[in-house]
């Protein structure tokens, strides 16, 4: 290459080595200058002079190794060396590295030593939880060591081995490299093929090597604590991990010594031959294949596999404690809640602990129709999945009552704007927020639409008996959401008009707005500036300069929109928020907004998660969280195996400026702990300083509970024999309302459950027993208690009426009246969706509730808003299916007081299934005995005509599960038509 081409390469790399750095040097700024506007530089400043601190000590520490290594072997390379092919071969290197040998040994240890510098720097969260980490006050059952060595220690102490191990063979290569290259190492020719002192330096880096091997295999036998056991499928080491594992460890911890002290000693000229160090290193390999392979699988084949509840017994039952500890399950308390055969359906209609709170809006199913009904510009939107709060108000007669409420806010959705407000600095610059927080009674509809209570844009008040005004909002403008993460530019000079467009004035508003905040109305529209402090000042050039490199968007600079008063809003999406500022925090994937004190705030449930707790059982965050609403609303947790979390931190991002507020909530969680002290000990708020009118909003996480609900599937039992034979094992049931096989989800009510005293804002779920999808094994419940304090509690139910919520939408589906509703739909071409199918424990039996939407198509434009038609409640295996929850109510007590059977007795009849029956009592009768006629049959007719109702339905439901809309219709015609058949054949049997 001309001296000309070696500038200009040298030139471009110096550019693109240029650009780079002012790259990650722009990022740096800004990154700081969102985290001082939002009050968190400790957070930003801790990570970057941890990270620079890392990465300068293992640079310079590799650095200095390697360069040891070159130097010792350059320093004493041979005077001369022999005159063969292969080293005539090198001498062109030697030419050119020679008279530069220095420079040559520290750029190639300098090149090392940023790459080991730029790995180590990535392990800034696992040496600040090193130095600043505690102990959790629970003890490995087995190696007798607290969790925090395992949570805090044990990842730091394996890092700096593998660190060492990296480091020794970087030496052994780099020497290898250099006596290879000055001859003291040669692969032919006649005489000795390495020198003395090549011979003593290599040795030396072998036997260092086997040391540290004998160090790693002592701290690997901390791992068998929480790495998985292939007999019970469980996390902790069981029989053959802690018998004959452990014994091989410890074995070659010593063979791996022996063997570092035989190289060493025949290292330094007692012989030349290697067949003694060869040997030493041939010992180890042999005690690791035999020891560590071979025996322990002899051991488990032919000790633990025959006898494995015996054998494994012990270790299951550590891992039973140490998940439910882990998991925070440590005080679960299981009830038995017994059920009657036929419950008393009147006791269940005079009820006034849970029914009159039962739910009958899903917040899933009125998404459409919050936006649809409350959606003045089309680019005001609602998150796809609502959520439900509980508010005290006082009613008409004076009354304080709490309720529940589906909630949601009006954000601003930048997907619906049109192409002319999409334009940037109208898209920036005016359509910056959402305007309202909205909700609705769960427990009465509007002509089937939501009964509205708040934040309402309307001019028609409906006909809701609560009225719309009960939740006072000061500052309705969302800022901060799920739905708009887009930057905005606010802020206008003092007396200029403002540009940021607020809300339609020509509708009626529940809300007042703040008369602090500067408003103008132009034309039909009220016009708004924001006067928050959430965002980065850009009022200078600088600062603009800044974000149009960060942004690549040259008109921050060119923009008259940008004053000295501006403001960007960005990392606006309150979940990414959040994660910002509390990097160590997993975050839960539905936040809920709340109004507390007149303002509007997100409330994020924020967790604290290790995988390296002892003896307990892993989950994938994913799976564990998964059901019907993830990816659809909720957002999906990343695909990370944990086996410990807490509910250690309750976040709070005010809608309106953006803060960010960390309040403790578990006060003995060691990593929070941790995790504080390391960036000064007052990030987090302590819990007994949370606003009381904040803690009210405070509900049972849905993520714990998901995870809680996935582990007591096996947890729930105690005793380890029945634990490994896994008899009782349960599973949680899918959704009965979607046609794909999809987790059920949990669901939030307020209501009394057994052993209440007061109705609880609580979440509830379900557990079938694992080969008996049928049937209802017990209902789990988690909530805060009148302390504040978190409760799970487990229902195991026992008795009759125990049918799963599969089962009862199978039931609810196949009668009369719904089937003629379906039918009905179809030929209406109107389009049925099934709400969140609740089962509540009420008197002696469980009520089931599922109430059905009906959407019918707009002209092939879309779909209109869902309207609650129908409410269908199930109760002893009473179906009553009516428009109002009331009347169906009604229809259940019905059919109890007139003795009529019920429909569970006629699915089970017709599938040929025996009836469940009362237990016998223990106690002898004295009444003499009595001996009924058998029923008579049915006529041929008539079981004809049920074999065909039951092989249509079945056809009905595998066309709801994978067919077409066009395959379901038709199987419901034919369903339908059997009916009718049935119906005749009983007609003429005189039935």
């Amino acid at each position: 290459m001309s001296r000309r081409g070696r500038y200009v390469l040298v030139m471009l790399v110096g550019a693109i080595v240029l650009l780079s750095v002012l790259g990650w040097l722009v990022s740096l700024r800004t990154d700081y200058l969102w985290y001082d506007s939002v009050g968190y530089t400790e957070v930003f400043s801790t990570m970057m002079w941890t990270r620079l601190g890392l990465f300068g000590a293992f640079t310079l520490a590799m650095a200095a190794w390697c360069g040891l290594n070159l130097y010792l072997a350059y320093r004493f390379r041979p005077d001369t060396w022999p005159a063969t092919s292969e080293q005539e071969g090198l001498e062109r290197y030697r030419e050119l590295i020679s008279p530069r040998a220095g420079w040559w040994i520290g750029g190639v240890s300098v090149v090392v030593g940023i790459f080991a510098g730029m790995s180590a720097q990535s392990r800034w969260e696992t040496w600040l939880l090193f130095r600043e980490g505690g102990d959790f006050g629970w003890t490995d059952p087995v190696l007798k060591m607290d969790a925090g060595f395992y949570v805090f220690e044990l990842p730091f102490w394996q890092f700096l081995i593998g660190f060492g191990f990296a480091a020794v063979v970087v030496g052994i290569l780099a020497s290898l490299s250099a006596y290879y290259l000055y001859g003291a190492l040669r692969f032919s020719g006649t005489g000795d093929r390495m020198t003395n002192v090549a011979r003593i330096h290599l040795s030396v880096l072998v036997a260092l090597f086997l040391g540290l091997k004998a160090v790693a295999y002592y701290f690997d036998r901390f791992d068998f604590t929480t790495q998985d056991n292939p007999v019970t499928d469980i996390v902790g080491g069981g029989y053959t991990e802690m018998t004959a594992l452990m014994n091989a460890k410890n074995a070659l911890i010593w063979v791996s010594v022996i063997a570092a002290v035989v190289i060493l000693i025949f290292s330094w000229g007692f012989t030349r031959s290697l067949a003694l160090p060869a040997a030493a290193l041939g010992l180890v390999v042999v005690t690791a294949i035999a020891a560590g392979g071979i025996y322990p699988a002899v051991v488990r084949n032919f000790q633990v596999e025959p006898n494995r509840p015996q054998r494994e017994g012990p270790y299951a039952q550590h891992t039973i404690d140490g998940t439910r500890y882990a998991y925070g399950m440590e005080d679960l308390e299981t009830t038995t809640y017994p059920v009657a055969s036929q419950p008393d359906a009147e006791a269940m209609a005079a009820d006034q602990s849970t029914v009159p709170f039962v739910r009958l809006i899903d917040p899933f199913v009125v998404s459409d129709a919050f936006t649809q009904a409350q959606q003045p510009r089309s680019f005001y939107d609602f998150n796809e999945k609502l959520d439900i709060d509980r508010y005290t108000y006082t009613d008409e007669n004076g009354q304080e009552v709490t309720q529940d409420f589906v909630v949601g806010l009006r954000e601003l959705n930048p997907s619906q704007l049109t192409d002319e407000q999409q334009d940037w600095t109208v898209a920036h610059t005016v359509y910056t927020h959402g305007w309202g927080f909205v909700s609705a009674s769960t427990t009465e509809s509007d002509s089937g639409a939501p009964c509205f209570t708040s934040g309402v844009l309307s001019d028609d008040a409906g006909n809701c008996q609560i009225g719309n005004d009960i939740i006072d909002v000061e500052k309705p403008q969302i800022y901060y959401g799920l739905l708009n993460d887009e930057y905005a530019i606010v802020g206008v000079p003092d007396g200029d008009t403002p540009r940021e467009y607020d809300r339609p004035i020509d509708v009626a508003v529940s809300d007042q707005d703040d008369a602090e905040v500067p408003a103008e109305e132009i034309g039909d529209d009220r016009y708004t500036t924001y006067e928050g402090d959430g965002g980065v000042d850009i009022g200078s050039i600088g600062q603009r300069l800044l974000y149009a490199w960060e942004f690549q968007e040259p008109r921050f600079l060119l923009s008259d929109q940008i004053n000295d008063e501006s403001q960007l809003l960005y990392n606006r999406n309150i979940r990414d928020r959040v994660q910002e500022v509390a990097p160590f925090l997993t975050v839960e994937a539905d936040p809920y907004p709340a109004v507390v004190d007149g303002e509007i705030v997100w409330i994020v449930d924020g967790y604290t998660t290790t995988n390296d707790f002892p003896y307990s059982d892993r989950v994938n965050l994913a799976e564990a969280t998964n059901d019907t609403y993830s990816g659809q609303g909720v957002a999906n947790q990343s695909s990370e195996e944990i086996n410990y979390i807490r509910s250690s931190v309750k976040a709070v991002v005010n809608a309106y400026d953006g803060s960010v507020t960390l309040y403790e909530f578990d006060e003995e969680d060691p990593i929070l702990e941790a995790w504080n002290s390391i960036y000064g000990g007052d990030l987090i708020v302590p819990k007994d300083e949370t606003p009381e009118l904040l803690q009210d909003h405070f509900r049972y996480p849905q993520d714990l509970f998901k995870i809680q609900r996935s582990l007591l599937q096996r947890y729930h039992v105690d005793e380890s024999r029945t634990f490994i034979e896994g008899g009782e094992a349960w599973a949680t049931p899918s959704d009965p309302s979607q046609n794909s096989e999809v987790t059920q989800p949990a669901y939030y009510v307020y209501a009394t459950y057994p052993e209440q005293d007061q109705p609880y804002f609580q979440l509830t779920g379900s557990f079938t027993p694992r080969n008996r999808p049928n049937a209802m094994a017990s209902l789990m419940s988690g909530y805060y208690d009148e302390n504040g304090d978190p409760q799970l509690k487990v229902y195991d139910v026992v008795g009759g009426d125990d049918q799963s919520v599969r089962q009862i939408h199978q039931i609810i589906t196949s009668t009369s009246e719904v089937v003629t509703t379906l039918r009905d739909a179809q030929q209406a071409g109107t389009t049925v969706e099934w709400g969140n199918l609740l089962a509540l424990p009420v008197g002696d039996g469980i009520l089931y509730l599922e109430p059905m939407y009906l959407r019918r198509q707009a002209g092939g434009e879309g779909e209109d808003l869902p309207r609650l038609t129908n409410v269908a409640i199930s109760y002893g295996g009473y179906v009553g299916f009516a428009p109002s929850f009331e009347d169906a109510v009604a229809m259940v007590v019905e059919k109890y007081v007139s003795g009529a059977p019920s429909e569970a007795e006629q699915t089970e009849g017709e599938d040929g299934e025996e009836t469940p029956s009362e237990t016998p009592s223990e106690t002898p009768t004295t009444e003499a005995p009595t001996t009924e006629a058998p029923a008579p049959a049915d006529p041929p007719e008539v079981e004809a005509a049920i074999e065909n109702v039951l092989a249509a339905q079945t056809a009905y439901e595998e066309a709801q599960a994978s067919g077409t809309n066009e395959e379901e219709g038709r199987a419901l015609d034919d369903l339908l038509a059997a009916l009718d058949e049935l119906e005749a054949a009983r007609q003429a049997a005189g039935q």
